[in-house]
């Protein structure tokens, strides 16, 4: 019998204690409400075109959801089945949010700060809720074909809008603006800007190539579909660090069969498919790489310098608590700063995830964000490596090639607030504390 079976893992209940409620109904709504925020993450665009109309968004009106179903769980008397946090991840996060409170509190523009602490704060909890609600691997599934399901979507709507230069969904500003040479940038059915779009399918291509690879054998031609139309459409979106972070997640899926004797006819395959695949790449996408080694094809290369540069003179003056969450746009437009190569008069974000945590965050700050995103590594590749559950083992590595490649990506944008690092984050841990408790079952230890 599998370790995560009810009856295994249900707390005999105390003769004197009230009738307990069976959880199955709020688990499989907070299943549901999470897997809605894994498509709406990504369709955003599509979801607000039809209730628009509501007060809040759809993330909102989820997020509220979850939370007061995690309270009916710790309110009401039900079974008492182990929530998959992770303790460490849970501590760390904590203590982040408890440091974001303090960071606002020295920042210099306060009503930026509170609107953006509230927000980061807000999709922080999403490790948490992917927790108690999803208990067991096959609860994982729908999570994860959300994405994946949700990426289908995303890549065909990328292709008919590259194709046609037509606008189905997007209308934000970041969204239809983007454009290279004069194409436009699809968003697909997103208002994010089309690189982080690009990186929301790039982690669902790489979610169906890694469970391809480690043999799950569901819906297996949807699984190829997605990669190869997925694939296709990150390359039309011209977004450099999506290209990148697919390349660094397919070479931890191919690594996958080291052991293999057939590991060097895989690798020349993967190879061959990759050089194959470069003779129909378009030659915008190819002009968006060349324009590295020449600033004056891609102006934006200047500012992400001058990015990196105001950044590091703002950590220089405020080492320890940073400059406040969501304050480097104002830092940004100072007039210090205006004879700077590719600055903008309007507000930008410092694009590197992990230079922006230190600036506005500060050391601690990203000392404690550096460790979540550490522990959440190390949970999913210790979960990939020694679950014995076949399903659990199999999404564990799914979950560390795209995470991986998630956190290449963010090399190169603003994501300390961004939804789908952090449910990426979340499942991470699950598939760790899955682990964990697999092993505890077995008597192996914790």
């Amino acid at each position: 019998m599998s370790p995560f079976s009810t009856t295994e893992i249900d707390a005999p209940a105390a003769p004197s204690a009230r009738p307990r409620v069976d959880d199955r109904g709020i688990l499989a709504l907070g299943t549901l409400a999470l897997t809605l925020v894994a498509i709406f993450g990504q369709l955003d665009a599509v979801a607000k075109k039809f209730i628009g109309f509501l007060p809040l968004s759809p993330f909102e009106l989820l997020l509220a959801l979850l939370v007061g179903l995690a309270a009916l769980l710790i309110a009401l008397p039900v079974k008492q089945r182990p929530v998959m946090v992770d303790p460490l991840g849970a501590k760390l996060i904590a203590l982040l949010i408890c440091w974001i409170g303090v960071c606002t509190v020295f920042a210099q523009y306060h009503a930026l700060a509170f609107e953006y602490a509230i927000r980061a704060i807000a999709v922080m909890l999403l490790p948490f809720l992917v927790g108690i609600f999803l208990r067991e691997p096959k609860l994982l599934q729908p999570v994860l074909w959300g994405i994946m399901g949700a990426g289908i979507v995303t890549a065909l709507i990328i292709i008919y809008e590259t194709k046609t230069g037509a606008r189905l969904f997007s209308t934000s500003v970041a969204a239809v603006e983007a454009d290279f040479e004069g194409n436009i940038r699809s968003a697909g059915g997103s208002d994010l800007n089309p690189t982080s779009v690009a990186q929301m399918l790039m982690v669902a291509v790489l979610l169906a190539a890694g469970l391809l690879a480690s043999g799950y054998k569901r819906f297996r031609p949807v699984l190829i579909g997605l990669i190869l139309i997925g694939s296709a459409a990150i390359v039309m979106t011209s977004a450099r660090s999506a290209v990148i972070g697919l390349g660094i997640g397919g070479i931890i899926i191919l690594f996958r069969f080291y052991r293999s004797r057939w590991f060097p006819l895989i690798l020349l395959g993967g190879i061959a498919l990759a050089a194959i695949g470069l003779l129909f790449v378009p030659a915008t996408t190819l002009a968006r790489f060349e324009a590295v080694a020449n600033f004056a094809a891609d102006r934006s290369l200047y500012r992400r310098i001058t990015y990196l540069r105001i950044g590091w003179d703002l950590l220089q003056q405020s080492p320890i608590w940073g400059v406040g969450p969501g304050n480097f746009p104002s830092h940004y437009v100072e007039a210090e700063y205006r004879f700077l190569p590719g600055r903008t008069l309007n507000p930008r974000e410092l694009h590197n995830t992990y230079l922006d945590a230190a600036v506005e965050y500060g050391l601690i700050g990203f000392a404690l964000f550096m460790g979540v995103l550490g522990t959440a590594f190390l949970a999913v590749a210790r979960a990939a490596r020694r679950a014995v559950d076949p399903l659990l083992a199999r999404m564990a590595h799914a979950i560390m090639a795209a995470l991986v490649a998630l956190y290449a990506g963010s090399f190169f944008m603003p994501h300390k607030d961004f939804r789908y690092l952090w449910l990426m984050i979340g499942l991470a841990m699950a598939c760790g504390a899955m682990q964990r408790f697999e092993a505890r079952r077995a008597g192996e230890g914790p």
